[in-house]
């Protein structure tokens, strides 16, 4: 991988990192007030929960703040890595371990998502 391409894609995540941080600020003002202040006469109980996650509206806010917060924090973590070495092997090392981690706990939590949504 040539320098242009390297500074491309860490160019790209800066920007992303930025992007996914205020996309986090918006969905989550959006989870409190849609969960706590939006309906005042539903209280919180898992079967209310499993009525709310079985709108499209609700599941796509949940796995976005999942997928975004996700991202956020392990590029979080990469960011520290790249803070603390230039060594490329472990680099690449802590980046594939992080994306590994990034879509395991996403397809996790987007499975647990959908189970609730169709067996309650």
């Amino acid at each position: 991988m040539d320098s242009t391409s390297k500074i491309r894609r860490n160019v790209l995540t800066w920007f992303f990192q930025r992007v996914s941080g205020v996309a986090l600020i918006f969905l989550v003002v959006i989870h409190m007030w849609n969960l706590h202040y939006a309906h005042p006469d539903v209280h919180p109980s898992y079967p209310n929960l499993v009525d709310r996650l079985r709108t499209f509206g609700y599941i796509a806010l949940d796995f976005s703040l999942l997928a975004l917060a996700l991202f956020h924090g392990l590029n979080g973590v990469r960011n520290i890595v790249l803070d603390y070495t230039s060594n490329s092997r472990i680099i690449k090392r802590w980046s594939l371990s992080l994306m590994i981690v990034g879509i395991v706990f996403s397809l996790w939590g987007g499975a647990a998502l959908i189970k609730i949504m169709t067996m309650g």
